[in-house]
């Protein structure tokens, strides 16, 4: 693949890490992975190595926390594997997206979207992605299970 797919991880969660890596093959002589990527894994999956590694992927697959702020169209965010949020705004300054074919948010709630007390639409998560340009995100309606998750995405994966 000449633009090979890249792979976040953001949880502390014990089933993230075998997602990914059953997802990402490290070399060619890697026995585990479907596609060659890029993992960066915890305090290496913040806002600035997100932003600077978009430009050169066709899938960005994050799979970490996200929680869906209902009462505030901005609230809603994703977690950083540093810790810190990345919330919409900061989704919203990527400037890559363009060129990413696939974004997958393994995380809860990244597709719930509500109405706002004033009667206003509150977006999803998902929906920046896919404002920004992303070709298609898929994403969750609502709370998951991180095991039956991580099989999941394996599955979704290798087929």
């Amino acid at each position: 693949m000449k633009n090979p797919p890249y792979f976040s991880r953001g949880s502390t969660s014990t089933n993230v890490p075998a997602e990914i890596d059953a997802i990402v093959r490290q070399s060619a002589n890697d026995p585990q992975g479907i596609y060659p990527g890029l993992e960066l894994p915890n305090q290496d999956f913040n806002y600035k190595s997100l932003r600077d590694n978009l430009a050169t992927h066709l899938i960005l697959h994050i799979a970490t926390h996200g929680e869906f702020v209902s009462n505030n169209a901005y609230g809603s965010y994703l977690l950083l594997g540093d810790g810190k949020q990345l919330p919409i705004r900061d989704i919203q300054n990527l400037r890559d997206l363009s060129k990413i074919h696939l974004v997958v948010l393994s995380a809860c709630e990244t597709a719930l979207g509500d109405t706002g007390q004033d009667g206003s639409e509150i977006a999803g998560l998902s929906y920046y992605f896919l404002n920004g340009g992303a070709k298609a995100v898929m994403a969750s309606l609502w709370q998951v299970d991180d095991g039956s998750t991580s099989l999941l995405m394996q599955r979704f994966y290798n087929n």
